[in-house]
């Protein structure tokens, strides 16, 4: 889900799941500047090592905090994109920022530290 916190436009999206179609996604994102929130649930998840490489910031959202969230709002039983507008629109939400964990890109095993 796309969201433009200052028009509060939303936008559904999909894409395959392919390698080529998360880069092109990540080079989309990284063009407008945009931001990325996904639940700690994915952390392992390989589309990471794209994100982590590119100029896309990345949050990471408590899975715990999300899940209890969408209890008490009833997203349990509606479509997951109401799930993904209110992972879009965390990082514009004063309540819920607190608790986002910006990703950082983890040094490539082949590097040596200058320090």
């Amino acid at each position: 889900m796309l969201f433009d916190p200052v028009t509060k436009l939303q936008l559904p999206i999909s894409l395959a799941n392919t390698e080529q179609a998360r880069a092109t996604l990540l080079d989309w994102l990284a063009e407008r500047s945009a931001q990325l929130v996904i639940p700690d649930t994915l952390l392992g998840q390989p589309f990471l090592n794209q994100a982590s490489h590119t100029p896309v910031v990345v949050w990471i959202a408590p899975s715990a905090l999300l899940e209890a969230i969408r209890f008490t709002t009833g997203l349990t039983t509606r479509a997951p994109k109401q799930t993904a507008a209110l992972l879009a629109r965390w990082p514009t939400a004063p309540a819920l920022r607190p608790f986002l964990r910006r990703l950082t890109a983890s040094r490539s095993p082949d590097q040596l530290s200058l320090l």
